[in-house]
């Protein structure tokens, strides 16, 4: 257990500017393109099989431990919301009228650190874990379309 908390320690600075870089691209529901290009790459990097085009723009990966286990599934939004930022940070929203007002940019981050610790300590789980990472959370919608796709 200590060993992943120092991992996770280790992670933190990467994780903050993962937040950040979504901060400033933020994307409302359905379109979250470049969020989900950025969740993509990550997860296909630590050899997670990674299925895109979820509902449009939804993110699935799998990570299997090759041991008998319960499959667990962690959900993480990625949406905006449709209103202009007034923050003054080096990191503000680029994107005029749109902004991660409602924390989605950090639940992504933190969805991929989740995912890089327990692909790191995956000798030490059992079973497997999906990881969602929804679009349109935001009332459009996005978790009925993603069942709706399986």
């Amino acid at each position: 257990m200590e060993a992943l908390r120092q991992d996770a320690q280790r992670l933190a600075p990467e994780l903050v500017a993962v937040r950040r870089d979504l901060h400033r691209h933020p994307e409302l529901g359905f379109q979250e393109v470049r969020t989900a290009g950025v969740v993509a790459k990550t997860l296909t990097g630590l050899g997670l099989e990674v299925t895109t085009g979820v509902a449009k723009t939804g993110v699935v990966a799998l990570l299997e431990t090759g041991k008998p286990g319960p499959t667990i599934l962690v959900r993480f939004d990625m949406d905006a919301l449709p209103i202009q930022e007034q923050n003054t940070v080096d990191y503000a929203s680029q994107t005029p009228g749109v902004m991660h007002a409602c924390g989605h940019d950090a639940h992504v981050a933190i969805g991929l650190g989740v995912a890089r610790l327990l692909s790191a300590h995956r000798e030490e789980l059992r079973g497997r874990v999906k990881f969602m990472f929804q679009p349109a959370e935001e009332g459009l919608g996005g978790a009925e379309k993603m069942i709706q796709e399986g």
